[in-house]
């Protein structure tokens, strides 16, 4: 899929996309939702960081910095969803502070939907 086409799956959703910049420039990129219409609540859709800056800890940054926002906007908590087969994506969001909270059917497909509590 081009980035054209992935990006092309968010435009009906009321989101934010956000570039990320460490030294001398972009080295991720991020979107997230602050009122999901599915629950009124925060949700990251993606988080994709440059392949030569991965597993140096941006990814956990970006979801801090967006975890701070959304409890200082009076939220409680930040979702998440993957498809249940996508083991790689669950584990990195538990290393994260993410907790599965229950599985949804969407379009055929199974998602586990994950929670990060903020308290």
């Amino acid at each position: 899929m081009s980035l054209e086409e992935y990006i092309a799956q968010y435009t009906d959703l009321p989101g934010e996309w956000r570039i990320w910049e460490q030294g001398e420039g972009p080295v991720a990129v991020s979107y997230h939702v602050e009122s999901a219409p599915s629950n009124q609540k925060p949700w990251v859709g993606t988080i994709l960081v440059k392949a030569d800056e991965r597993r140096r800890g941006i990814a956990l940054a970006i979801l801090n910095h967006l975890s701070n926002e959304f409890e200082l906007n009076g939220q409680r908590a930040l979702f998440a969803a993957v498809p249940f087969d996508e083991y790689e994506w669950s584990n990195f969001l538990t290393d994260c502070g993410f907790e599965q909270f229950k599985t949804e059917e969407n379009e055929g497909e199974t998602f586990l939907i994950m929670v990060r509590p903020f308290e």
